[in-house]
């Protein structure tokens, strides 16, 4: 089973919200991840999408990176998120796809080598969101793994 179907199965089991947004991970690669969902179940009032919805996919997706990377590193932890930042730019009125790249080999080894040193460890992943080829959302998110 690819990894990329292994993470979408867990969050649709283990996460409730994920299955009601119709989210899914696209996108599992050296590269970076991918998830989406469609604008329908994720509309508001004014007919574009719900700000708390492009927050929850951009947090879940920070948190399939942080996953991705604790496996490819052969480490499993429990993963929490410390805390956020989100810039919302200009609407989104399709599908919501929430993009983030890996960081840099220096940081993923400072992250996983705090983890292994003290059982702990923090940092930082930053996911956007566009409309039109144009940034809608940023988010800045803040993992604690244990």
């Amino acid at each position: 089973m690819s990894y990329q179907k292994e993470l979408n199965e867990y969050l649709s089991r283990h996460v409730p919200l994920f299955q009601a947004m119709q989210a899914r991970l696209d996108r599992c690669d050296e590269t970076g991840l991918s998830m989406s969902a469609p604008l329908a179940p994720n509309i508001n009032d004014k007919g574009i999408a719900f700000g708390g919805s492009m927050a929850a996919i951009a947090s879940l997706t920070g948190w399939a990176l942080t996953r991705a990377t604790l496996k490819e590193h052969g480490e499993t932890a429990e993963i929490f998120i410390t805390d956020s930042n989100l810039k919302f730019m200009r609407p989104v009125r399709g599908e919501i796809v929430a993009e983030c790249a890996r960081p840099d080999p220096s940081v993923t080894a400072r992250f996983i080598d705090s983890y292994r040193q003290r059982g702990k460890a923090r940092w930082t992943v930053e996911v956007t969101i566009r409309a039109d080829g144009e940034l809608a959302m940023t988010f800045l998110g803040q993992y604690g793994i244990f």
